[in-house]
């Protein structure tokens, strides 16, 4: 894969971002290797049976490391994902497949991290804005460093929300705040994000890769199995997924809006936006 990295050490499974020429922002070829990636990772969580093991009775750790028995997740030093590669989408617009992109390839990547059954630690330096932060949401767990921010970013380009975020974010603090919070559109602090507990650690100093490791670790030594079993019920994916159904369908209204284009070549072009709410 050109643009993330899985590597697997015992029971953790590490899955990084790396596209620092875009600020790790999700064009096309991101999506589709974060899906792949995703994938690739719950088959890895499946605990093997007895009918399944080695057939020359290899025990040896070496040959089989066993299942994944939990995730991590993370973006580079510097940012962590900025959502939607704005370039790209700008080419496209006029496309019919735009029209379907959040349906087609967006709601597939959250769907297949949610299918992951067991712990998912985010470990996030610098940005998570649009679909990055939604990413870091459908996240079981999130690691902050000190310089890390949050954004929705949605109506600053004159769009619906993306990738279950519409759920996630008032589970977490209520359908008030989640109004508030996505329609000021303003930053979040690492610092404030953990008192809304939208984190669930701030990390010291601005790496949180360590500390994220460290987190995720211990859950890959703990009962996999009551965690497998409790996060199936505690985490509600079919219903987070059906929202996200619904922000498919927003977006298609939107994504040929006058304001939606007008968002975004002004975000190109470094200038603050016209909107005429249209």
């Amino acid at each position: 894969m050109e643009f993330v990295s899985v590597t697997r050490d015992a029971g953790l499974l590490t899955i990084a971002i790396d596209r620092p020429q875009g600020h790790n922002s999700l064009n096309r070829a991101l999506r589709l290797e974060l899906r792949r990636a995703f994938e690739e990772a719950a088959e890895q969580c499946v605990v093997k049976q007895d009918a399944d093991a080695d057939p020359n009775g290899t025990d040896d750790a070496t040959a089989d490391p066993g299942p994944v028995r939990a995730v991590l997740l993370k973006g580079g030093k510097k940012v962590f994902c900025t959502g939607q590669d704005l370039k790209e989408h700008l080419t496209e617009m006029t496309e019919p497949s735009a029209m379907g992109k959040v349906d087609t390839e967006y709601n597939p990547m959250v769907a297949a991290l949610a299918a992951i059954p067991v712990p998912v630690v985010a470990a996030i330096n610098g940005a998570a804005a649009g679909a990055g932060w939604s990413l870091a949401l459908n996240c079981d767990f999130r690691v902050a460093a000190r310089s890390a921010s949050f954004k929705a970013a949605f109506p600053s380009i004159g769009l619906a929300t993306d990738c279950g975020i519409s759920y996630l974010l008032p589970q977490l603090v209520g359908p008030a705040k989640a109004l508030q919070l996505l329609f000021d559109d303003q930053p979040i602090s690492a610092e404030s994000a953990l008192e809304l507990g939208l984190v669930t650690q701030v990390a010291d100093g601005d790496d949180a890769d360590a500390a994220a490791e460290e987190f995720a670790r211990r859950l890959a030594s703990g009962p996999t199995g009551s965690y497998r079993e409790i996060k199936a019920i505690v985490k509600d994916a079919a219903a987070m997924l059906a929202v996200a159904d619904l922000e498919g369908g927003a977006q298609k209204r939107l994504v040929n809006s006058a304001d939606h284009r007008e968002a975004v070549e002004a975000f190109l072009n470094k200038r603050a936006p016209r909107f005429t709410g249209r």
